[in-house]
This record gives C-alpha cells, structure tokens and sequence, in this order.
C-alpha cells in the first residue's frame, strides 16, 4: 500500500468519525474535525501535486472524497451560495413556503424573548401518525399568533410537542419518548431529552426553545446543537426541509 493509499484510507476514517461525531451534544468537537477533515483533504491534493500521481487515480480516489467532504459541509455551502447571490429558488425547493418560515421566526423569536418553553416537530418521510393520534388535533395553517398561543404557561397544551406537516400544525400536546442516552448534559430537561429522543427513531426535525434560558436549539439525527441563532436555524430548516 502507498503512502496516498494510506492517506486516503485515514480520511475515510476520520469523515466516518465526523459523521458519528455528529450525533453528539458537544458541537465544538463536530466543528473541530470537520475542520481537520478539510484540512487533510487539501493536503491530500497537495501530495497528489507533488508526488505526480496519475489522473486516473486522482479520479478513482479524489472525485468520491470530494463528495463526502461536500456533503459534510453542505450547510456551510448553501450559505455561501446565498451570499454570493444566488437566489434560493433556483438551487432547490423547499417544502416550508416562505411566509411559513416568517411566520414560524416569528413565533421561535417572540418565545424565546419571553422564555417560554417550547417543541416543535417537522414531520418529514418517517410517519409521525403513532404521535399525532394520541395528541390534540389541530389542523390549522401555521402562524406564529397560534403557534406561540399553544405554548403559553398553564394552558392544557403547553407541555407538549407541536408536529407539523406540510405546512400545517397537524397536532399540539404530543409526548415522544426521551432518549435514554448518558451523555447528555444534565443541566438539560425533558424537552431537549424528548427531542433528541424523537430524533433517534425518526427523521423529523425538531425545534426547542428553553424556558429557563429561551435559547433556541435543534434537534435532528439523534444530533442537538445547542443555543443557535435565528440565522442557523433557518439554515437547518433550509437544509432538512426541502
């Protein structure tokens, strides 16, 4: 085996770890090795400048690790797009109609200014039927007037989660089962337990706003990324809805 076989192999290895990095709470260390892993992707061409390796080789090994690198970085990627002028529409269509996203910023902004707790599911291919039945219908058009109304302190609902689906808010009251991993953070209650937990056996995403600090997180792929900004979060949204 070569040293660029070599070479090759410890960065398959390592995105394969970025990729179960991922399913962490700790997203300082999923940011610090997706940065090693486009760092050893550059030197990876680097050695294939210097030491002359045939194109034929450089398209068998190097084409595929460009794409796995592509996909690891795919947020970063859009939002790159946006700033250079590329209007959203044009790269993909989302699920989530505009007004829908101002609407829902709205309603994840007044809630998390007033520090009211709050879960909110997107049901995307995985069924959320088990859910939605034992919950309260509701099937109404999402604004944020509703929305943020549902999560009031001492209302009937408040408690629960909020799934919505194509668009509407199909159900509120609804109670996942939390993950039963050890790893997460203690100071973390049960709505972020319940939205890592749906996450894990689904492939919904979830939105979860603290009522004891109103930061706002997301939960996806077994995957929380805690305290992000309204920018992130239309980020995500952009990317796990269309």
């Amino acid at each position: 085996m070569t040293n660029f076989d070599i070479l090759v192999f410890n960065i398959y290895l390592l995105a394969i770890f970025t990729i179960l990095v991922k399913t962490k709470t700790i997203t300082q260390v999923y940011r610090l090795f997706k940065l090693l892993n486009v760092a050893l992707f550059i030197y990876l061409i680097i050695v294939i400048v210097q030491d002359d390796v045939p194109l034929f080789e450089y398209l068998i090994k190097g084409i595929p690790l460009i794409l796995l690198i592509g996909t690891i970085v795919q947020t970063e990627v859009i939002l790159i797009l946006s700033k250079l002028g590329f209007k959203k529409s044009s790269l993909f269509s989302n699920t989530l109609e505009d007004n829908i996203k101002i609407e829902l910023i709205k309603s994840i902004d007044h809630l998390s200014g007033k520090k009211i707790g709050a879960l909110i599911t997107f049901e995307k291919n995985t069924s959320m039927d088990e859910y939605i039945s034992n919950a309260f219908k509701i099937g109404a058009p999402l604004n944020s007037e509703l929305l943020s109304s549902i999560f009031y302190p001492n209302t009937p609902l408040h408690d629960g989660a909020v799934i919505i689906r194509r668009n509407k808010i199909v159900c509120a009251g609804a109670y996942y089962p939390p993950t039963e991993r050890l790893d997460i953070p203690k100071q973390l209650g049960s709505r972020h337990r319940a939205a890592i937990g749906i996450s894990e056996i689904s492939d919904s995403l979830t939105i979860i706003v603290s009522e004891e600090t109103g930061n706002i997180s997301i939960s996806v792929d077994g995957y929380l990324d805690l305290d992000i900004s309204k920018e992130s979060l239309l980020l995500y949204l952009e990317k796990h809805l269309q």
